[in-house]
Parts: structure tokens; sequence; C-alpha cells
């Protein structure tokens, strides 16, 4: 495999692919032993309430969003095909940037609902990566795209077990579609230094990159079919959330716990990496870093955080049926269940009234991009506050020490 030169951030997930194989499936999992807890959901009405929650999650929440994801990476699919039909066509190439954002943006609903195969194979139960086989965002790597154009290797039968996920997810795409003329590898990788990337010319460039973006979203729509029959009313995980065979949650109350830790995608990845980061809060060492920002080549990025927003409200909720925000009400906690929900959609009204690129208003209006920080704080402060007190979930290691 050829490395790529570019941000060492692009090799962040290396590990986590490495620990892909060893990661045993779903129905090789030992049945645990039931009953346990603490004793908060020992009381049958509340017993009965967090069953109706995990019983929500699967053919209610995720499913869902999940059709909705794959109905609108259809529509993009179709679009890039029309692209690849005329590449040089700026008409086409347009219409398939459009259908790029409404792609992603119903895919960063699902964000949030990193659950079983979605998840991580090192961090979540029954994760088989999935997710970062769709949108490994933050670990892109615009140069190996580039290496990848020059060389073809998207045409392989192989290419996305043999490459790494930064070549052929979302992020991947984003590059693919927003690219100009010009590589953006250092002089000194094989595609300049040899000239390989000039040979193609423009026409063929355009060529390359609207053929490897067809190859991608056939990829993205292979992963999004799979997690949609896990998560179905008889999928696999559907059945598990609730104790069902090979379901790797000792009780109510861990299977609990492990959605609730989903949740904390809004802390982790929202707040902290696609807002705090760039703004010099965190991990930056600066005033201000953009060059870490989300969706930076489409400029999207607002967008992609209501989407997030909008993923974690459905995922509290239980959408149309029982979620969390029941379970505070029967636990005699209507008013923090209202306090989350109104501070989530002030966040989301927030996010929504921004249609200037992240990056523009970092250097023109930086109260707007620590405003949207702000909303997004407060539902992480009701998150890691009474909601996990009251419900006697656990918040993970990673938010547990975060003021920010």
């Amino acid at each position: 495999m050829v490395k790529a030169a570019g941000s060492t951030r692009s090799w962040a997930l290396l590990g986590t692919l490495a620990a892909f194989a060893a990661a045993p499936p779903l129905g090789c999992m030992p049945e645990p032993a039931k009953g346990g807890g603490n004793g908060l959901y020992d009381d049958t009405a509340v017993a009965a309430t967090a069953e109706d929650v995990l019983a929500q999650v699967g053919p209610g929440v995720i499913a869902p969003a999940l059709a909705e994801a794959r109905a609108a990476h259809g529509a993009l699919r179709t679009a890039l095909g029309a692209w690849a039909a005329d590449p040089s066509d700026p008409t086409a190439r347009a219409a398939a940037q459009a259908a790029f954002g409404a792609a992603l943006g119903a895919w960063q609903v699902v964000e949030p609902m990193q659950l079983g195969p979605a998840g991580s194979s090192l961090t979540v139960a029954g994760g088989e990566d999935r997710r970062d086989a769709i949108y490994s965002w933050p670990s892109v790597n615009p140069c190996r795209v580039d290496q990848v154009t020059v060389d073809g290797a998207y045409e392989a039968a192989d290419f996305f077990t043999a490459n790494l996920v930064n070549v052929y997810g979302y992020d991947a795409l984003e590059h693919l579609l927003w690219a100009g003329p010009d590589n953006v590898c250092p002089g000194q990788v094989a595609i300049n230094a040899d000239g390989t990337w000039d040979a193609l010319g423009p026409d063929g460039v355009e060529e390359r990159r609207a053929a490897y973006a067809v190859a991608v979203a056939d990829g993205i729509d292979a992963q999004l079919g799979a997690l949609e029959s896990a998560w179905g009313a008889d999928g696999a995980w559907s059945a598990a959330l609730i104790g069902g065979p090979g379901t790797p949650y000792a009780d109510t109350q861990a299977a609990l716990n492990a959605v609730f830790v989903a949740l904390f995608y809004l802390e982790t990845m929202t707040k902290d990496r696609k807002l705090l980061q760039p703004l010099g809060g965190k991990d930056c060492g600066a005033e201000a870093c953009p060059e870490d920002l989300e969706a930076l080549p489409s400029g999207l990025g607002a967008a992609f955080i209501a989407a997030n927003l909008r993923g974690f409200r459905a995922l509290f909720t239980g959408g149309d049926g029982v979620g969390l925000d029941d379970l505070l009400v029967e636990l005699g906690h209507e008013d923090l269940s209202a306090e989350i929900l109104t501070d989530t959609d002030a966040a989301i009204a927030v996010a929504t009234a921004i249609d200037t690129p992240l990056v523009t208003l970092l250097e023109t209006d930086r109260a707007q991009v620590q405003a949207l920080h702000d909303a997004v704080k407060a539902v992480c402060d009701d998150l890691k506050g009474d909601l996990a007190t009251v419900l006697s979930l656990q918040v993970p290691s990673e938010a547990a020490g975060d003021n920010d």
C-alpha cells in the first residue's frame, strides 16, 4: 500500500482497522446473564418504559434514519452517474454536489446513533467500524485520493479492503466533487514527481474523478444496506438491544447505557471536534484552527451540525415512539426532559440560521461560531449533568472531565 504524504491525522484509524478482524460477530457473542442493575429499573413501571425505549431504538429511530440516508444516497448515485457520463459538464457536476450535500446531510443524522455495527470495534459492543467506512472524518487524506485518481485503484475488486477508509467514504467523495484542476500533494509525491498527474490532463482528471466517485458511492451504498438490515424491525441488532439472541448487554440498564453513550457524539465530535477545536479551545495550539473544520470543500459544516442535533433529538425522544424523554417523565423529571428538548431545539435553530461556511465566519464573524458552540454545549451540559444522575447512567470517560 502506498503511503500518502499529508496530514498525520489521516492514519489515526489504523489501530481501529487492525482490530476489525478480531471483533466477534454478533451471533458469536456469549449470552450474558440477565438481571443486575442498581435497583432503579426494578420498578415495574420504570422497567416497562425502559424496555419500550429500547424496543423503539432500532425499528423506530435508527432504521428510519438509515432509510432516509439510503434514499438520499440513491439520488446521489444517480447524479454521480450523470456526471460520469459527461465529466466536462459543469451542470452535471453541480447537480452531483447538491445531491452530495443532501446525502451526507442525511447521514449526519445517523452519526449520533453509533450503536452496534456502525460503531468502533474497539469501543462499541458489536462494533464493526461501518461508520468509518461510510464517513471517516476527521481522518481524511485528499492527497491519497488524488493518488488513487491517477493509479485507478478504485477499479480493483479489493479496493475497499486493501485501502484505508479515508479514500472511499463521503470525505473522499467531497474532495472528488469540489477539487480544482490541480492535486493537493507535495511536489515530491510520485504523481507530481513523475508527471503522471499532468499526463492525464484536465479532462482526464475529471473523467477519473467522476468514475472514482461512482465506485465510492457504490461502496457506501453497500455499507448503508448492511446497517439497514441490522436495524430493521427483524434485524439482529434491533433484537439484541432488547435482550435477543447474542445480545452483548447484561441487562436493561446496560443497553440503555449504550444508547446514552451514543448520544455523547454530540459532546465529543459535534461540540469538541467540529467547533471547539477550530475555535482554538482544544487541541489547536493557536487562536483558531480553521483547517480543522468539517466540510471545508463544500462549506456545509453548519448544516451538518444541525443534522447531528436532529439525530440526537430523534435518539433521545425515540422518534415518534417512546424515548428517554418519556422515561424521565415516568421518573418524575418532566422538567428535565423539557429542558433538554428546549436546548436541543434552540441549538438546531442557531445551526440552521447559519448559511455561510464556518471557515468564513471564523474570519469575519467569529461570534456566530462561538454562539453555535455555546448552544450545543448547553445540550451537552444537560446530558452530562442531571440526565446521567437521574437515569443512573455512566458518562463515557472521554467526556467526563470536559468542561469546555
